[in-house]
């Protein structure tokens, strides 16, 4: 069994770069709870198609330029070796048949899924628990512009001997440029993650790239968000993954938002399609 001190990953979910998006001023201080539900779908570059349901349940607090948030999911998939890795649905390295390895990156290993059904969600439990911490460095009102540092820390809670997780600790760091035009916002993302290896794939650290353009509708109570977000490469033999989604925000009233989100992925080792939904609770 491999194992690497201090290996870290970073990601930001996009429904937390909506909440991000919505927050045209900052707030002095307030929590809210969100619950959201997404599936998801793809081969990840095995021989059949894997389908995963994450259920979050989320608490964030805002002070000044401070946010801290906690996600807890729980998952259901129904085969293993696919979990969260850097906030995307990646291979993990493991199922509950021990001949899978996928080490040397040969396709040929892959047949560990063919004889589960795929009907049958039997890989259920609690994912990994995710913490993020934000600080706004800039926050220019008559530029309308702002910067942030962004944290992130995987807890690994999921179970790796079905296949939810990887058994390891993530962490990473990003800088966020946000710069409002009108109606319209633009984002620019850059980060560093470094991955824990599970005892079958060694994971590279990347850097990784997002580029977001939002529109504000009806006075900020609508709005999309176009967010494409890139990586170095994470497993050798494997293209570097990319992902492009569409988020939609409702302000429903002072407290309720809505948020529901699409993402496809354009590299082989990302999940097909992602579709997402939440609501989120301002007290």
């Amino acid at each position: 069994m491999t194992y690497k001190n201090q290996k870290f990953s970073f990601t930001i979910y996009l429904i937390i770069m909506l909440t991000f998006f919505n927050s045209r001023n900052n707030a002095q201080e307030r929590w809210s709870l969100k619950a959201s539900l997404q599936f998801s779908g793809g081969n990840y570059s095995y021989s059949n198609s894997n389908q995963i349901f994450y259920f979050y349940g989320e608490a964030h607090y805002q002070k000044n330029n401070w946010s801290f948030n906690v996600s807890v999911p729980i998952v259901a998939q129904n085969a293993g070796g696919v979990g969260r890795v850097g906030g995307m649905m990646l291979p993990n390295g493991n199922s509950d048949d021990n001949h899978y390895n996928m080490m040397s990156g040969d396709e040929n290993n892959s047949n560990f899924m063919n004889n589960h059904s795929m009907s049958s969600f039997r890989h259920f439990g609690l994912g990994d628990i995710s913490l993020y911490g934000s600080y706004n460095v800039i926050e220019d009102n008559a530029s309308l512009l702002s910067l942030s540092l962004n944290s992130f820390v995987k807890i690994p809670t999921a179970n790796y001997n079905i296949g939810l997780g990887t058994g390891k600790f993530d962490l990473g760091i990003s800088t966020t440029i946000r710069k409002l035009l009108d109606s319209y916002a633009v984002f620019i993302d850059l980060g560093y993650m470094e991955i824990g290896d599970p005892p079958n794939i060694n994971y590279k650290n990347p850097l990784s790239f997002g580029l977001g353009l939002g529109k504000f509708f009806d006075g900020g109570n609508y709005s999309l968000l176009l967010y494409y977000q890139a990586y170095t490469k994470i497993i050798e033999g494997y293209p570097a993954p990319q992902l492009l989604s569409l988020g939609f925000n409702h302000k429903i009233n002072s407290s309720l938002t809505l948020s529901l989100i699409g993402a496809m992925g354009l590299s082989r080792i990302t999940s097909s399609f992602s579709l997402s939904s939440g609501l989120e609770w301002n007290f």
